[in-house]
C-alpha cells in the first residue's frame, strides 16, 4: 500500500506541474485619442502591448471605430475597421502600440486589446 501512495503522490505532483506550465499569461494594451478641432490639435496616450513570446489577441474592448496596431518602429502591423476582427490574430514577440480611430462626429476614442502568450 505504501508504494501506491508514493506513486499517487508522484502522479499528482506531475499533474500539478504540467497544469502550471499550460496556463497562458495575458497582457493588455490600450490607446486613447482625443481630437480638439477648435484648436486643431490632438492628444493621444495609452499603454503598450508587450509580448515576451508569440501571442494571440483574445479580447478587444471599447472599440467602436477601429484601430491600428503598430510595431516598435511605428510601422502598421494591422488595421481594423471592425475592432472585433482583431480577435484571434497572432502577433510575434515584441512591443506594440494601439492607435484608435475617431469619426467625424465623435472625436474621442479609447480601446483596450488583450493578448495571451
Amino acid at each position: 500500500m505504501g508504494r501506491y501512495a508514493i506513486l499517487a503522490a508522484g502522479l499528482l505532483a506531475c499533474a500539478v506541474l504540467s497544469g502550471a506550465d499550460a496556463r497562458a499569461e495575458t497582457v493588455t494594451g490600450s490607446g486613447t485619442l482625443v481630437m480638439k478641432d477648435n484648436y486643431h490639435s490632438k492628444t493621444a496616450w495609452g499603454t503598450g502591448l508587450t509580448l515576451p513570446r508569440e501571442g494571440r489577441i483574445i479580447r478587444v474592448m471599447d472599440g467602436t471605430y477601429g484601430f491600428t496596431i503598430r510595431n516598435e518602429r511605428g510601422d502598421p502591423v494591422a488595421n481594423f475597421l471592425d475592432p472585433q476582427q482583431a480577435v484571434g490574430m497572432s502577433l510575434p514577440a515584441g512591443s506594440y502600440s494601439i492607435e484608435p480611430y475617431v469619426c467625424a462626429r465623435h472625436r474621442h476614442h479609447h480601446i483596450e486589446v488583450t493578448a495571451e502568450y
